[in-house]
């Protein structure tokens, strides 16, 4: 792709982003695009940088209209149902209790539990390993050992 097709693309994938329709490359009627003729139909190209740019602006403003509608929510009262009432504490803990045992078991559900077989040959590596690392260091402890004998002996 050439660096005109690349910044084609990256504009409509730019248009798409932002639910803008996309522009024609060509006009549709065949008369020559004219200063005072309609930009809105003309492609426009953006370099990455000037998206960037606009990506950058736009995430601006949407962060200054988030704060907007915070403010606004704040400045209203809030609305309190004293109809309702929260039901005693020891019936809110047990389905809590409850609820954990529920997630608990559907999650128990979804393991791989090992065979037999797979459980004691796994046994077997841990415990070779074990034994290989336990006569490593004893090797080393016999070896530091005779070397202190050395220096201090004499």
């Amino acid at each position: 792709m050439g660096s005109k097709s690349k910044r084609r693309h990256a504009q409509k994938q730019y248009n798409r982003a932002q639910n803008k329709p996309v522009p024609p490359a060509i006009p549709v009627d065949d008369t020559p695009l004219t200063p005072d003729a309609d930009v809105s139909t003309a492609p426009v190209i953006m370099t990455p940088k000037e998206m960037k740019k606009a990506e950058k602006a736009r995430a601006k403003q949407a962060k200054q209209q988030a704060k907007e509608q915070a403010k606004i929510a704040k400045a209203q009262p809030k609305k309190e149902d004293k109809g309702e009432k929260k039901p005693f504490f020891l019936v809110r803990f047990f389905r809590w209790l409850g609820r954990g045992f529920a997630a608990m078991f559907s999650e128990l559900k979804k393991v791989h539990w090992p065979t037999f077989k797979q459980t004691m040959k796994a046994t077997g590596i841990v415990l070779a390993i074990v034994v290989v690392f336990g006569l490593l260091l004893l090797g080393i402890w016999a070896l530091l050992g005779w070397l202190h004998g050395l220096l201090i002996g004499g």
